[in-house]
């Protein structure tokens, strides 16, 4: 019998000591031979009386289990101990989802750690389409959503769970399927408009295929949701002319357009800035922004000379000094 195989016999023997001294070493023992085959010595310690035993045994199945395979986690997984089944839930990312039927017993706890670990081990594997539908009826949306998130989610059915009952949920397919690229039919954004439907992920939709919406949900929108937008709009317009901008125009939304505005040059974009700081119907707030942004712009001789005009011609005293500022501003 080799020295190491002494060795792990006599700890064995010393940990069913009633001597407390030769159960501690005997722990410390088979920690110090680092063999992940002298886990199943620890399996009976899940059960001990003292604490620190117990502990000593998660800490087994921490350092070793993961050097075999997921089977090795059914004493953790089968125990009454709600903690030991939480300690497997956790330990299940470290493995390769190769054996699936004991966490499937995981996934039958009543708790949902253990069920959102054991459901996104489970749907790493392949053959689980079953699992994938019975998961996707789960009464919990937060599984849902995990179901969705999974390799066997097509964009057919996230279209399809964008009718679920949760906000949460439906949200989630928005997202996604803004990922892949896919439309969403004017009929289905006007149900989940109506729903309420966070605005940010509606956007996408709204300014690739029905800007007139678009514009309907503006008002009040939220200085995030601003961000969006702006964003979107630089990636995809490129001109006044696009369908989205022209809407934006047309109902005077130029909180928006001035921010989509920013950093463009040309005559086109100059004429609609200028058009916008002489209309007096407009906020004079904004209008005084549109001309603050021209400041970096003030070497330009034809963007002092419209500023001068419109510091003698506007009825607003704010408008009047701003752009007499940058009528200046090179002076």
């Amino acid at each position: 019998m080799s020295e190491l195989s002494t060795r792990f016999t006599a700890a064995l023997s010393n940990l069913k000591s009633r001597d407390d001294r030769k159960r501690r070493r005997a722990v410390r023992e088979l920690f110090e031979m680092d063999d992940e085959n002298n886990l199943s010595a620890f399996i009976p310690l899940l059960s001990d009386k003292d604490p620190w035993y117990r502990s000593k045994a998660l800490d087994a199945f921490r350092m070793w289990s993961m050097r075999k395979s997921v089977d090795c986690l059914e004493p953790l997984i089968t125990h009454k101990n709600l903690d030991y089944n939480r300690a497997a839930a956790n330990l299940l990312e470290k493995f390769h989802a190769n054996e699936t039927e004991v966490v499937k017993l995981l996934f039958t706890k009543d708790d949902l750690i253990c069920q959102t670990k054991s459901a996104e081990f489970l749907l790493k594997a392949d053959n689980e389409q079953i699992f994938f539908e019975e998961l996707l009826q789960n009464h919990d949306s937060r599984l849902r959503i995990i179901a969705l998130g999974s390799k066997y989610c097509n964009h057919q059915t996230l279209e399809q769970f964008l009718d679920d009952e949760s906000v949460k949920v439906v949200e989630y397919c928005l997202s996604a399927l803004s990922d892949l690229k896919h439309v969403v039919s004017e009929l289905a954004l006007e149900k989940m408009l109506q729903r309420g439907i966070k605005l940010g992920l509606l956007i996408p939709y709204l300014v690739e295929s029905s800007p007139q919406k678009l514009i309907q949900c503006i008002d009040g929108i939220s200085n995030q949701d601003t961000k969006i937008l702006v964003d979107l709009l630089q990636q995809k317009c490129r001109t006044i002319h696009d369908e989205p901008i022209k809407a934006l125009i047309e109902n005077r939304q130029y909180v928006i357009v001035g921010r989509w505005l920013q950093g463009k040059r040309g005559k086109i974009e100059d004429n609609l800035r200028w058009q916008i700081i002489a209309d007096d119907d407009v906020n004079e707030i904004e209008r005084s922004r549109f001309i603050e942004r021209l400041f970096a712009r003030c070497d330009e001789e034809n963007i002092r000379i419209m500023a001068q005009k419109i510091s003698e011609t506007s009825t607003s005293e704010l408008i009047r000094i701003t752009a007499h500022n940058l009528s200046t501003a090179e002076d």
